[in-house]
């Protein structure tokens, strides 16, 4: 987990710190069209793919793998839980281009968080408001998760 935050001190760059304040920006605004449209554009998840897979592109290529195979693990783990309705689409693009400016290891931490943080929301849900059929915005928990991988911010 501290992979993330050890790229930026080791790199001792304004640029490295930038990039992670991007996610962070891309992932929030994702949360908030989400929570008030019910949808995760793709005019906004698009962008943000492609400037993680430059970014890393940019620190070489033994980075740029690492991030390409850190979108495939995204896609492996995330697609068959799409295929039983566990997830929207919208959510895996989300995690998709997260996942592009992540390690394959800090990807399948994020997923594996943002599941256990997604279950924690819905108890609640059906404790406070008794209503299994209501769903949660996954994008929550998607930042959540990520703040949580940059050094515990929650």
């Amino acid at each position: 987990m501290i992979n993330f935050l050890s790229r930026a001190r080791s790199k001792k760059k304004k640029g490295a710190i930038n990039i992670f304040i991007i996610l962070i920006t891309f992932l929030t605004v994702a949360v908030f069209t989400d929570l008030l449209k019910d949808k995760i554009y793709n005019f906004w998840v698009v962008p943000g793919f492609v400037t993680g897979l430059a970014e890393s592109y940019l620190q070489g290529p033994e980075r740029f793998t690492g991030s390409l195979q850190a979108v495939g693990a995204a896609l492996i783990i995330l697609l068959p839980i799409y295929f039983i309705k566990g997830i929207a689409a919208g959510d895996i693009k989300l995690f998709v281009s997260a996942a592009s400016f992540l390690t394959m290891q800090e990807t399948i931490t994020c997923i594996l968080i943002s599941f256990l943080i997604a279950g924690v929301i819905s108890v609640a849900v059906i404790i406070l408001k008794r209503n299994k059929q209501k769903t949660i915005h996954f994008a929550v928990p998607v930042l959540a998760s990520v703040l949580f991988l940059l050094g515990g911010a929650l």
